[in-house]
């Protein structure tokens, strides 16, 4: 066999040095279609493909189901940090035997593997990944288990050998097919497609490893909310401190674990107007939101804040602009503004937080903070930062995402 003649060297794949963080979940038939002959190809398998990652608890972790016509979990994700254990684990399987009952399997996955108990991250926004191997037809119903798992954000790899029907893969895999579904005529062809299967996962798991090494620490368990930034575009700032105020919200913004399923961003202008520079449900990329953010125009003009916060409510927390306030996800107002406003703030600003918004004020070079008392939520040591100059607004940021993402990470945990 494949182990007989090899040494275990932690060597990590070209392919997978730079893919650094993730939960990866292989659900493996052991069905008596298989034989033991073949059972141990899947191992040798499984032994390369494992053997390529840079695998520790908090790197990429391994978690492993054999199942037939009841799935078993081999070892869990937090079951082992040593690659070597792993691959000792594998190299002693037990073949099962049994029949191929695949959509119960995928729901026990969900279930099992993919909890907090069980050393899943995805609260934590570590990338989700499952490989389900298989050699023939399901015995029950895939549709509605596979959806189940692809809902709860879990990317799924199908590889069939064999008597595997190619429509039950592409059921089984995420889109697109063509990055998600491998499928091999002989058992003896799955090494040949071991570096492909490599290169996709590791590539996908690297992207996102960057994003998630990107972030403020502090913020890497806040994943789920809408926040919406209402800057002060007024001419008492001008054009030279707003370039510190871009600079602001791009650092903010570049912490945030930011997609259409966590993290929505909008974001508007006022002075004595509003502009609606984009809704939270226009961008789902953060480059996309980073770039809108460097290409603000200086608007200039009056400050009327209270006009902005009703504005904000109105045109932004509705479910048509993207909020999902029915679905109990957390809402963050963060208000950025340089001077005392023309209108009344305090109805506007009580409104916002009696529908559960939290409003977080940034006031910069405000002599008078009774007004901004009047916006912010409570308690003001959490949600008020004022501050001398716009020269000293990066300093801000820390202590702003630590508030921020704290809350929503409480209120997640809470719903």
């Amino acid at each position: 066999m494949l182990w007989k003649h090899r040494r275990i060297l932690h060597c990590v794949s070209s392919v997978c040095r730079e893919a650094s963080i993730a939960d990866l979940v292989f659900l493996v038939d052991g069905s008596w279609s298989i034989g033991k002959k073949n059972f141990k190809i899947i191992q040798d398998f499984l032994y390369t493909l494992v053997d390529s990652f840079d695998v520790g608890e908090d790197k990429i972790r391994i978690g492993l189901i054999q199942y037939s016509d009841v799935p078993h979990n081999e070892f869990f994700l937090n079951t082992f940090w040593r690659k070597e254990d792993i691959l000792e684990k594998i190299q002693n399987l037990h073949y099962k035997g049994g029949g191929t009952k695949t959509g119960k399997s995928l729901k026990f996955m969900l279930d099992n593997q993919f909890s907090e108990e069980a050393g899943s991250r995805r609260h934590e926004g570590v990338p989700q990944i499952a490989v389900v191997i298989t050699d023939g037809q399901a015995q029950d119903s895939i549709h509605e288990p596979a959806e189940e798992v692809k809902s709860a954000g879990i990317m799924l790899y199908a590889v069939g050998i064999k008597d595997a029907v190619l429509s039950e893969l592409q059921e089984i895999a995420s889109d697109p097919d063509e990055m998600h579904v491998y499928s091999v005529e002989e058992f003896a062809g799955l090494q040949g497609i071991s570096q492909n299967i490599l290169q996709v996962i590791c590539t996908t798991v690297e992207e996102a490893s960057r994003q998630i090494t990107q972030l403020f620490p502090a913020c890497r368990k806040a994943i789920l909310a809408d926040i919406v930034f209402l800057v002060d575009s007024s001419a008492s700032i001008g054009l030279e401190n707003f370039q510190k105020v871009k600079n602001f919200l791009y650092t903010l913004v570049s912490n945030l674990h930011v997609s259409h399923d966590q993290i929505r961003i909008g974001l508007a202008q006022y002075n004595d107007e509003i502009f609606v520079e984009f809704l939270l449900n226009q961008y789902s990329l953060k480059n996309d939101i980073l770039e809108q953010i460097q290409n603000l125009p200086f608007r200039s003009g009056s400050t009327y804040t209270g006009a902005a916060l009703n504005s904000i409510m109105e045109e932004y927390f509705i479910e048509s602009a993207g909020s999902r306030a029915q679905e109990n996800v957390p809402k963050v107002v963060i208000l950025l503004t340089d001077g005392e406003s023309n209108d009344d703030v305090k109805i506007p600003a009580s409104k916002l937080r009696a529908r559960g918004i939290s409003v977080y004020v940034v006031g910069v070079n405000v002599q008078d903070t009774a007004e901004l008392k009047e916006i912010a939520s409570r308690p003001f040591n959490k949600f008020l930062f004022s501050i001398d100059s716009f020269d000293v607004l990066q300093e801000v940021t820390n202590s702003l995402l630590q508030m921020v993402c704290f809350a929503v990470e409480s209120q997640i945990k809470g719903k």
